[in-house]
């Protein structure tokens, strides 16, 4: 195999395919990267055997082969690289990268069966890339990251009255954004590893749209030139909707970037700047934001805030409070409670699209 093509070009497609490798499988081939060429179309697959990323792309002066490469070492190679033509030449046992005047002889990968392409490739339904990015970006982060914890390790996809629903939560906060997109039947729903989402939310750049086919068995998602595929976790997610509260009594209203900004500050007293209790104070004069640490004394931030309702205060975790008022991606953000040991409803003000619920801290 030999080939010649432009380093941005080909340090995305590497790029893109090795966060799909694993340099801690007992199978050594599956922190390799396979290499097909075929007419001077270039296939770069990397997998873990659950996560599979391709990426497909035009590449000169080709001779065709298929070869495997250490995904790491090479997309680093390949990284490294100035902007220009690279040359890349399998002779012997070494796979010869080089440009201008710099050269990497790269030992071919491990050898053995590299797991064969899985997934749907005909014709699905499609939505913005954008559009998906910004619910990816509200829902994966409220995923449990403790891999023993089965289903709530991935987000629940599924058609609710026409719309697109994604679900995600760790126990302690959910998550759930409606997007208005026929992809599944109405009623339907997967369970998507949220770890496959975040890899997808680094391909969304590369198009406007991204195509959705959905088997009982694994999701494929097609974006520009790159496929991404991934296993479904199978299971019976959590019934979310009776955790969901109708409108609440006690309502504040407050600009998302000065929550934010305050939250950061005042934490700066906590030994632990993550698990440290927030506790906020919502009142007809305004809001106060308070964290209290035994050993680096305490700091307190009052905002400006529109009360509705009954004056109350309560205890959260600052991070995942933190991270439900960024998710709302409005000006203004809406925090509804009925008394301190019930859930919090977060929402962007006027929005019904996004959801956010967090468990408060006991006092």
């Amino acid at each position: 195999m030999k080939f010649k093509c432009e380093q941005a070009v080909l340090a995305e497609a590497f790029g893109a395919a090795s966060r799909a490798a694993t340099g801690r499988a007992t199978n050594p081939v599956l922190s390799c990267l396979r290499l097909v060429l075929a007419k001077n179309q270039l296939r770069v697959t990397g997998t873990d055997g659950d996560l599979t990323i391709e990426s497909s792309i035009t590449v000169a002066d080709g001779e065709d082969g298929v070869v495997l490469v250490p995904a790491k070492l090479a997309s680093e190679v390949i990284r490294s690289l100035n902007p220009g033509a690279v040359n890349v030449d399998v002779t012997g046992d070494k796979v010869q990268i080089s440009s201008a005047r710099v050269n990497f002889a790269v030992p071919i990968g491990a050898e053995g069966d590299f797991p064969k392409w899985s997934g749907s490739t005909g014709s699905g339904a499609s939505i913005s890339s954008a559009e998906l990015a910004d619910a990816l970006k509200q829902v994966v982060r409220a995923a449990s990251t403790d891999d023993a914890r089965g289903v709530i390790t991935g987000v629940l996809v599924t058609s609710d009255a026409g719309k697109l629903r994604l679900v995600a939560t760790d126990s302690y906060r959910l998550a759930i954004r409606d997007i208005p997109a026929s992809v599944l039947p109405d009623g339907a729903q997967v369970i998507i590893p949220a770890r496959s989402l975040s890899e997808l939310l680094r391909l969304l750049t590369l198009g406007d749209t991204v195509g959705i086919e959905v088997t009982d068995h694994d999701a494929t998602f097609h974006v520009g030139n790159t496929r991404l595929v991934t296993r479904l976790i199978q299971g019976t997610y959590h019934d979310y909707k009776r955790l969901v509260p109708p409108p609440q009594p006690n309502s504040v209203t407050i600009s998302r970037e000065e929550a934010l900004e305050a939250i950061r500050r005042v934490k700066l007293v906590a030994r632990d700047p993550i698990g440290t209790p927030l506790r906020i104070r919502m009142a007809n004069d305004g809001i106060t934001m308070k964290i209290v640490s035994q050993d680096n004394g305490e700091a307190f931030e009052q905002l400006d805030g529109e009360l509705t309702g009954n004056e109350i205060e309560m205890s959260f975790n600052n991070e995942f409070l933190a991270a439900g008022i960024d998710a709302c991606q409005t000006d203004f953000v809406n925090i509804q409670t009925s008394e301190p040991g019930k859930l919090a409803v977060i929402r962007p003000k006027d929005g019904t699209d996004y959801t956010y619920l967090l468990m408060p801290l006991r006092s």
